[in-house]
Formats: C-alpha cells, structure tokens, sequence
C-alpha cells in the first residue's frame, strides 16, 4: 500500500475568464471545484491507477466535507484529523492568454497541538501498513517547519520508504532525515541548492547533489520537458511527450504517483520514470484541478523517453 500524509489540503477552486484586468470587473466564463493538496492528489492518481492508498490529512469545516465526499466518491480510503478550523481555499485565475495563472493561497491551520498528536498517531499506523508513505505540501499555521523531519523518521520506525514533495525551510528540515525518495522542482531544487540551472546537465549535477546526501531517488521535475532523475547514482533524462496542456495542477503529484506505483509492481526504474512522466502529462491535459485518467496514462507511457546521462560531476 502507498499512504499519503497531507498536513494543509484544500479545496481548489480555478476560475476561467478571458484576461485578467487588474482594478476592473472580471467577467467569469466557469468554475471548476475540486479537492487538492499533493498527497490527496497523488491518492486520487493512485487509486486511479490501480493501487492500494490510504490518504492521511487535517480536515475541518464544510471546505474539509467537501474534500471528505470528493474522497468518498472516487473510493479512496482515508483516516482523517478532523480540526476545529476550516479546511483553506485556494483560488486559481486561468485566462485565455499564455500568461501564467493567478493563484490566491490561504495559509490553512492554525492546527492544535491535540489534533497535530492525533496525525503522529495515524502516521505511524499507515506507516506499518505501507509500503511508501508521501509527505507534500506546505505546512498549515501552528505547525513547526520541522514537521518533516519528524514526519519522515516515523515511516522509516514503521519499515515503510518516505516520499517528500515540499519547498522552503519544510523541505530543506526534511532532507535532513534522509527520505527515500524528493520530488522538487527546478524552482524548488535550485533555491535550495543556491544555485541557477542553466542546462540539463546543471539539473543532473543537482540530483547528484542530493544523493551525495543520502537521498536513494530524487526527480527533479521540469515540468513539460519532463524530470532528470538521480537512482543509486545513476543519472536519467526522462523526456515527457508533447500534450495539450489545459492545467498543471496537481501534475508533479501524478508524477510521485506514476514513479511509486510502478516500483511498487516490481517494475525497473526507467519504467517508473516513463510511468510518471506519462500521469503527469496526462494531469496536465485535465481541467482544473482534476486528476488524469488512467487511459490517458496508459496511451501516454509509451511515448516516455528516458535515457541514461554519464558524465563526469564536477
């Protein structure tokens, strides 16, 4: 079974209109609402795809109700804190232009220090239970940065491998206890590093980097070009195929989902690699803050390129 831990979850809401105008009346063409948080979505991709999940999050108010029936619906079980505030809402303005979307996020919490106990406890139940346990996202108001960190040496104290998709002074604590496997993006991967990525190559040196530090498996993702992924010192280019993307919420979070439930079937790394390539696209191509559908991940997986990268590190 693969869990997912999910300390500040959301409802998604996108708003589609046709250009953003600052400062005037901005008629909304639609709505799209939907459950969100990386580890509901890497759960929702999983369930998706055939696998055993058990989704772990704070929830609370009508927001959390909502994300509770979204859960219900798809069939994904789940084992849920629920809090004395509200689950947060985010907001999304998409236009009709190539310009990137607006994103209005609240910040979640404040968690009480009996409901932060309540998840530990939970924690380190779907950790004897799994296989692999992903922790993502931001943290919620009233919880330590360091959550992570301590997150993290639960799995491992229960025999099941960390996953970590965070950014900030969350994911740099998190690395500390060495998880399984990070997911950062190029953004995310670089701030860390104190670096600037200028090629492909300079990404691959950074995922070399992390398994300098104890890290088994890091996929650095780069969005529509793909993911450069470092696994037991080798380094991989795993190529994403060309789609029509209609939003990227949620794709790094298919794309955790697609790697962990091929290496959970037994499956090599570089299928792995072509399987989270393939959800992560096929997330992309779905509206809003929907997840893709397992048909589109299988008629994408074959069009996955992943090639082994040799050089010499400097």
């Amino acid at each position: 079974m693969i869990s997912t831990i999910t300390l500040n979850p959301s409802v998604d809401k996108t708003v589609y209109i046709s250009k953003l105008m600052p400062y005037e009346t901005n008629r909304v063409l639609r709505v799209e609402t939907d459950a969100g948080g990386k580890g509901i979505n890497c759960s929702r991709m999983l369930k998706r795809l055939g696998a055993e999940t058990l989704a772990v999050a704070f929830l609370g108010g009508t927001t959390g109700e909502f994300v509770r029936a979204i859960l219900d619906k798809e069939g994904i079980p789940h084992d849920c804190v629920w809090t004395s505030k509200p689950t947060r809402t985010c907001i999304c303005v998409e236009d009709s232009t190539e310009s990137p979307p607006t994103t209005f996020n609240e910040r979640g919490g404040p968690i009480e220090h009996s409901e932060l106990v309540d998840l530990l406890e939970k924690a380190k139940n779907a950790a004897r239970r799994s296989a692999y346990v992903v922790f993502g996202g931001s943290v919620p108001v009233g919880v330590n940065p360091d959550i992570y960190k301590v997150l993290i040496q639960i799995a491992a104290n229960g025999g099941a491998k960390a996953v970590l998709d965070a950014d900030g002074e969350a994911f740099a604590e998190g690395v500390k206890t060495k998880p399984f496997m990070i997911k950062p993006n190029r953004d995310e991967a670089e701030h860390f590093l104190g670096e600037e990525f200028e090629s492909k190559a300079d990404v691959a040196r950074a995922a070399l980097k992390f398994a300098e530090m104890g890290i088994q498996l890091t996929v650095i993702s780069l969005g529509k070009q793909g993911a450069i992924a470092c696994y037991k010192g080798q380094v991989y280019d795993a190529v994403a195929p060309e789609v029509k993307a209609v939003s990227t919420i949620g794709s790094g979070d298919s794309m955790i989902a697609g790697i962990l439930y091929a290496l959970e079937c037994g499956l090599g790394i570089e299928d792995a690699l072509r399987m989270g390539c393939a959800a992560g696209a096929a997330t992309a191509m779905s509206d809003g803050a929907d997840i893709g559908e397992k048909a589109d991940v299988e008629k994408l997986v074959g069009l996955v390129k992943v090639s082994r990268i040799d050089f010499a590190p400097l």
